[in-house]
């Protein structure tokens, strides 16, 4: 979690295309950076077998010149005989051929389109698939995500981090807003935030048993802690609802197992003066500000004041590499130096 900072993403097309934005251009959340077209896939249609004709009659009942674009499952030939068979299109595309009673069809890919995930500035560009784009604003990233992405304004629906977000509290003022709650532990909250057609939500914890419930969801879900019923640490609350009414980008998904991409929300932010992108690492060490990421003090937030020079021995038997911190509403506590996530 970074109150202030230089966020820099790179954004890519799964195959080459054409980029249509220049370097130093600011674009919105939405723009579209670059477009291309999948390869072309080809089928091979058995007309007359389609049609239970001879390959020389077949042809005449086609009904689709060469050439001629048609969508999925449009009548490429017939009605035929008593049972009016027919053949239909198996995708968008064209007759490209037709021999011996078979069609060669050209099926046309779906054209993509590479979108701004958030309002910035073009810093790179490959010319053909990728784009770097750039801002300064605050980064909160979480532990999981749903899959998905989508930018809007933040609504607040939780008044604590610890608050359940329950269906009565959704209203018609919520419709397009990105959510932030505390807990959601009940499925009615999600169904309404779906027929309210939010852009997301972002919580402190979920229910486990939700997790298949939101992953067919079409909005991102951000979880800062993890599952069960945990309050959302108090650092990310604070800068979050810090910015409630601002545009907020939640991207609720993850990379690879050889990946650092974790689920985050951007916060796009004036800046008055330069800000530098953040350290890929940070040494803990005394006084630094930190949150503990792993039970028994998940998503507890507080200050490093020692490194112990020895490995510490827990009850489970490890002896791990720690520190003694002193955590807000707890007090004192040693957690192992892997379990803790530096806010910066």
């Amino acid at each position: 979690m970074i109150p202030m900072t230089t966020i820099r993403r790179e954004l890519t097309l799964p195959v080459p295309g054409t980029v249509v934005v220049r370097m130093n251009e600011r674009v919105q959340a939405g723009d579209v950076l670059a477009e291309a077209e999948p390869a072309a896939r080809y089928y091979t249609l058995d007309l007359a077998r389609a049609l239970g004709v001879s390959p020389k009659e077949a042809v005449r009942h086609l009904r689709r010149e060469r050439g001629e674009r048609v969508d999925a499952g449009d009548i490429l030939a017939g009605p035929v005989g008593l049972t009016r068979r027919t053949l239909r299109a198996p995708a968008a595309g064209e007759i490209v051929g037709v021999q011996d009673g078979r069609i060669t069809f050209e099926a046309r890919g779906t054209p993509l389109a590479l979108r701004a995930s958030f309002t910035g500035v073009v810093v790179g560009t490959d010319g053909v698939q990728s784009v770097t784009l750039e801002a300064t604003g605050a980064l909160v990233q979480g532990v999981w995500g749903n899959g998905k992405q989508d930018t809007g304004v933040m609504r607040q629906v939780s008044s604590a981090a610890g608050d359940r977000i329950e269906p009565e509290q959704f209203d018609l003022s919520l419709r397009g807003a990105v959510l932030l709650g505390g807990i959601c532990a009940h499925p009615g909250a999600l169904q309404q935030a779906a027929e309210l057609s939010v852009r997301g939500i972002i919580l402190g914890s979920l229910a486990a048993d939700l997790v298949p419930h939101v992953r067919r969801l079409g909005f991102p879900v951000l979880v800062t802690e993890g599952f069960g019923e945990i309050p959302m640490n108090s650092a990310a609350f604070s800068l979050l609802t810090t910015n409630v009414g601002r545009e907020v980008t939640v991207d609720g998904r993850v990379g690879g197992p050889y990946t650092l991409q974790r689920p985050e929300v951007i916060i796009p932010l004036p800046a008055s003066r330069q800000v530098s992108l953040p350290d890929e690492v940070v040494p803990i060490h005394p006084g630094i500000r930190v949150r503990v990421i792993h039970p028994p003090y998940m998503g507890a937030v507080g200050v490093v004041r020692e490194l112990p020079a020895r490995a510490v021995p827990y009850p489970s038997g490890v002896l791990a590499r720690s520190a003694r911190i002193e955590l807000e509403g707890i007090g004192a506590a040693m957690v192992p130096l892997a379990n803790l996530e530096v806010l910066q």
